[in-house]
């Protein structure tokens, strides 16, 4: 008899291991949400910034809501003036609120004051 009680704790033991191992670390991911004059909002998430990323910017831009990927930044264009987006909420500069480019590249952002 005392052969199935070493079983049961020995499982019991072993489930309680289980349960205490840590699960497999979520990927990184960055959020990016641009809302425009009008309200309306976009969302763009991405894994990382290994590879750039380079998207068209809405028109008419005012606002994001920036959380990058660890070790990336995000930043617009708009012809030869560049603009980096700092870690959480801000309002977009007028100069690209039309016809700016999202940049998504290995970098460092700012917390926004």
């Amino acid at each position: 008899m005392r052969k199935p009680a070493a079983l049961a704790l020995a499982g019991i033991a072993m489930i309680g291991a289980l349960a205490a191992t840590p699960a497999p670390a979520a990927a990184a991911v960055g959020r990016l949400v641009l809302t425009t004059d009008t309200g309306s909002s976009s969302q763009l998430i991405y894994g990382g910034c290994e590879n750039p990323v380079l998207t068209h910017a809405p028109s008419g831009l005012a606002t994001f809501n920036n959380t990058p990927a660890p070790g990336c930044a995000v930043w617009l264009s708009n012809g030869s003036q560049h603009f980096v987006l700092c870690a959480g909420q801000g309002t977009v500069p007028a100069v690209y609120a039309n016809n700016a480019l999202i940049h998504i590249r290995q970098g460092t952002s700012l917390p926004c004051l």
